[in-house]
């Protein structure tokens, strides 16, 4: 049968399938009749649920005349009493229902067939999005238990469904504590990069153009596009486990991996900013996560620079003036929310 069913409440399928299997016995009246119609009429889900009986019932109709029919007509007997106890039909009114076999192949086939609407089916995916202000760290609990915390100033997207589950982080910084699943991967994916887990702990990051994936617990499959040849080439994929981080910039192939401390993993959830040997733009653009104001490099070369700092989360804001102790910089405040690191040296000609 090529008909579609809708989902319906249990009550309604199996309350139409009494009526339905009322209306089939020898002595319905015209009362019996009258109150159909006001069943019917009272919700649209009554009309479905008796339509999609009528349905089965009609096909069931045509396969009487064949041979399969007359081998099912023969077992009905047993598969009714079975349906009985499950729909909990008191014998007394069932024996009245159905005198005959014929009757009971009805019973039988009704129940089978709201039995079949009433079926669980596949959640259809649904497209949900989270995201965070500055500073605020968020805890996302999802319906597979899988559980993902959410950085500040980050963006995700998740599709989490009996067919798949995968997430998009779109900007930020996520971790995520992956329920087991080995008939059903985990997926992360941001820019050109995706991740594929059965059931782990990691941290996935996004500064600017590159992306870090790091493991705490369990193995991680990363795969990317990209590279000198051409960015749309196919990356040899990299294999992860506990205490282990790669970095991928947009158009480049992934660099070495790198030995991770599971403190480091932890410490941003903790309320500590740790950088090793990044970037000092990198550096400006995470930390800038948590802090309401913009801190401004002004020279490419001082973007370049590499360096190693650790902060609290709530000394973001102090970050100018940590880098100029070590740095040759100098730190001009432009407003109550806008500071720019220039050179030294750029600072020592201008005056």
């Amino acid at each position: 049968m090529s008909e579609k069913f809708t989902q319906l409440p249990d009550q309604v399928n199996q309350q139409a399938a009494e009526w339905f299997t009322l209306m089939q016995s020898a002595d319905v009246s015209a009362s019996d009749h009258q109150k159909l119609t006001d069943w019917l009429s009272e919700n649209p889900d009554h009309q479905e649920a008796y339509r999609q009986i009528e349905l089965v019932w009609q096909t069931v109709g045509d396969l009487s005349e064949t041979h399969e029919g007359s081998a099912l007509r023969r077992s009905t007997e047993q598969l009714s009493a079975r349906l009985k106890s499950f729909f909990m039909a008191p014998v007394a009114m069932i024996n009245s229902l159905f005198p005959s076999p014929r009757y009971a192949m009805s019973f039988a086939a009704i129940c089978v067939a709201v039995g079949l609407i009433m079926l669980p089916k596949p959640n259809d995916p649904v497209l949900t999005y989270y995201s965070t202000q500055t500073g605020e760290i968020k805890t996302i609990a999802l319906s597979d238990n899988s559980e993902i915390i959410l950085g500040p100033k980050s963006k995700i997207s998740t599709s989490i469904s009996d067919i798949e589950r995968s997430v998009n982080l779109i900007t930020g910084e996520a971790f995520f504590d992956v329920a087991k699943d080995r008939q059903k991967p985990f997926f992360v994916t941001t820019d050109n990069v995706s991740v594929e887990v059965v059931g782990t702990q990691f941290n996935v990051q996004k500064i600017g153009s590159a992306v870090s994936v790091a493991v705490l617990e369990g193995i991680v499959n990363v795969f990317g596009q990209g590279g000198k040849v051409s960015q749309s080439a196919i990356l040899p994929a990299v294999v992860l486990t506990a205490g282990q981080k790669v970095i991928k910039a947009r158009d480049l192939a992934f660099e070495s991996v790198l030995a991770v401390p599971g403190s480091d993993l932890a410490a941003w959830r903790l309320g500590r900013l740790i950088y090793r040997d990044i970037s000092l733009a990198d550096v400006v653009a995470d930390a800038g996560r948590y802090f309401e104001g913009k801190i401004l490099l002004q020279s490419d070369e001082l973007a370049d620079e590499k360096i190693t700092v650790t902060l609290r989360t709530d000394q973001v804001g102090q970050l100018p003036q940590m880098l100029a102790q070590t740095l040759p910089l100098q730190v001009h405040v432009v407003s109550d929310d806008i500071i720019l690191l220039k050179p030294q040296l750029e600072l020592e000609q201008a005056n």
